[in-house]
């Protein structure tokens, strides 16, 4: 589907949040930067305009992970947009599989608790925080400084934090260890959490990366490319246009290097012949013959 049948989506500028059903994503017209370094940018939404449905299970597939990345983090509320309107129907996760907001320095609880104050839903935070402390498994070191945690530990606790709250809508970049298909209890008893989870709620996953994740759960997807949707549909075929424009985007990148790459060359060689054809003594005085100066013979007698 072209990108052009998307602005029949174009909304009502007067809409709001609290007139979409929970779940409900609406981009009216929305645009999006983002910095490349080196003065450089990249537009990742360009007058988009979308709507995913509540309960809408959604593959993302781009040509560049500053992109999927830019556009997850918008939905999840960690950036903001650079013009038009992003509308959330409900609540909406962190940016599952990103850098989530603990603290080294507190401990496993304390973190959880400190997020429990923030998502949790239930009065008696204990509940919560118990229910992260069972699921994460780390025994004792629960009540330990992260700092002193390995990645497999921080990799559980982030897990459990992930699944200890509900939302409406659920931005995801990548879910640490799901392309494991070993039979562990602990990831085991991960996807039935996230099955039950995800019931009814609307997920949109980062799919670029051959993430089983979103290949598990989504039923549909969409390509964006050039700050547009360019196709919205099935799996397979977003797959395949998504692989056509990294690999078009490889090769701009590539002729940008070597364009580059000849200027520079050009101007080392026109340095080179200014160099050469310059005279080397010139503006100097040049040298005068060495002379001899003879000394009168001394009369011996």
């Amino acid at each position: 589907m072209a990108s052009s049948q998307f602005k029949a989506l174009r909304l009502l500028p007067t809409r709001s949040p609290s007139d979409l059903e929970q779940g409900t994503v609406v981009f009216d017209q929305v645009s999006k930067r983002v910095s490349l370094g080196g003065g450089r940018t990249l537009t990742v939404l360009d007058d988009l305009s979308l709507t995913i449905e509540a309960g809408s299970k959604i593959a993302l597939f781009a040509a560049s992970v500053e992109t999927s990345r830019a556009f997850l983090n918008c939905l999840a509320g960690h950036e903001m947009v650079n013009g038009g309107d992003l509308l959330v129907g409900g609540s909406s996760s962190w940016l599952i599989g990103s850098r989530m907001p603990l603290m080294p320095v507190l401990t496993g609880r304390a973190n959880a608790e400190f997020l429990v104050s923030v998502y949790g839903v239930y009065e008696d935070d204990e509940r919560e925080v118990d229910f992260i402390r069972k699921l994460c498994g780390l025994g004792s070191s629960f009540d330990e400084p992260l700092e002193k945690y390995t990645s497999g530990m921080k990799d559980r606790l982030k897990l459990a934090l992930s699944l200890a709250f509900q939302f409406d809508v659920y931005p995801v970049m990548r879910w640490d260890g799901w392309n494991c298909r070993a039979d562990v209890p602990f990831m085991n008893q991960v996807r039935r959490l996230v099955d039950r989870r995800l019931e009814g709620r609307t997920l949109v996953a980062e799919a670029s990366n051959s993430q089983n994740f979103a290949l598990d759960y989504c039923n549909e997807g969409i390509v964006l490319k050039d700050g547009a949707i360019i196709y919205r549909g099935s799996l397979d075929d977003c797959a395949v246009l998504a692989k056509e424009a990294q690999a078009a985007r490889k090769e701009r990148s590539l002729s940008r290097h070597l364009r580059q790459h000849s200027d520079v060359e050009e101007d080392l060689q026109g340095t080179m012949d200014d160099l050469l054809e310059a005279p080397i003594f010139d503006g100097l005085q040049s040298p005068q013959p060495s002379q001899t100066v003879r000394q009168p013979a001394r009369e011996v007698g």
